[in-house]
């Protein structure tokens, strides 16, 4: 996407004053605003479900998320020979949000915790459930144990199988542990409650941006109907991994607590998600679903850093239960 096509923007009905091109996007300046412009590869149907959530949002008071633009044929995209354009709404000046600035993290969190109060009661039959937790912790530690075999398979071990054989009863226990924690809770009534309710999770928070006025959310193409703890769990997790963290758990709660409620067991549900050995996890079907023959020293070495780190980021969650 060299230039921009003048029947493009005219398919939106743009007039634009200025255009920039940046990494993957046009950046249109407009009489009411700047807009985002790019192709993409999501279908109709994902882009028609993410401007149903935004104009949603946008109808219950959340102001700081980008919107689609309708084009003159009435949806949100165009299509123009084999290509799907969609342009967006974005704030004037945004940046990554800066996790050792401890205004944008508690931006952050307050971000996160409007944002769930005006994610729910959402109709659309397009948006997927997500399934609940005890099922996802079950399928993972047979995962554990399917790989666990699989690293013996063969006349040969590599350094990964090594480590990863070496580690494996560790992270088993960890993944027991959640189990058992979650189970003493009222997970499964609430997160039924939830889907009745049509509580949607970003699960994307990586996305967000700061602003100066506050976090702004972008990227809905990974939105579920959810718990929406899990969406904050995943909020904590991020930060905690983080080797400089100045910001206590319980106070990042208490921070989304004071403008959404938490319901009952609701720190007892957190720590379970946040002690579940997510990255590791990751790690371990990066490797064996792609049945590697060799290891990549970078794998180990991850693996290596992320089980040192586990201590400290154990503290600090363990602080929070």
């Amino acid at each position: 996407m060299e230039r921009l096509s003048t029947a493009v923007l005219d398919a939106f009905g743009i007039h634009s004053r200025s255009i920039k091109k940046e990494k993957g996007h046009f950046k249109v300046n407009t009489a009411s605003g700047l807009v985002r412009l790019h192709i993409t590869n999501e279908s109709a149907e994902a882009i028609r479900t993410q401007h149903a959530i935004k104009e949603h949002l946008a109808a219950q008071g959340f102001p700081t998320t980008d919107r689609y633009l309708v084009a003159k044929s009435g949806h949100p995209y165009i299509l123009m020979g084999r290509d799907t354009y969609i342009a967006a709404t974005y704030p004037n000046s945004h940046q990554e949000t800066n996790f050792d600035n401890e205004p944008e993290v508690i931006a952050s969190f307050e971000t996160l915790a409007n944002f769930h109060k005006a994610a729910s009661y959402l109709t659309s039959e397009k948006i997927s459930i997500s399934a609940q937790q005890p099922d996802h912790y079950l399928r993972q530690q047979q995962e554990l144990v399917q790989a666990g075999k699989q690293a013996r398979r063969g006349p040969r071990m590599s350094d990964f199988d090594v480590a990863f054989i070496t580690h494996a009863p560790q992270i088993s226990a960890v993944i027991e542990e959640a189990t058992e924690q979650l189970a003493k809770t009222n997970y499964t009534k609430m997160h039924a409650q939830a889907v009745a309710r049509g509580s949607l999770c970003h699960n994307a928070m990586k996305e967000e941006n700061f602003d100066g006025n506050g976090t702004y959310l972008v990227n809905f193409s990974q939105a579920t109907i959810d718990l929406q703890l899990t969406d904050l769990a995943a909020l904590l997790r991020r930060y905690a991994q983080r080797s400089s963290k100045s910001i206590p758990a319980n106070r990042l709660v208490e921070v989304y607590d004071a403008i959404n409620p938490l319901p009952h067991q609701a720190i007892e549900i957190l720590y379970a998600q946040l002690i579940f050995p997510w990255a590791f996890m990751k790690l371990v079907s990066q490797f064996y679903s792609k049945k590697r023959n060799w290891t990549p020293i970078g794998l180990i070495s991850r693996m290596e850093t992320m089980l040192a780190e586990r201590e400290a980021y154990d503290a600090y969650v363990r602080a929070l239960h």
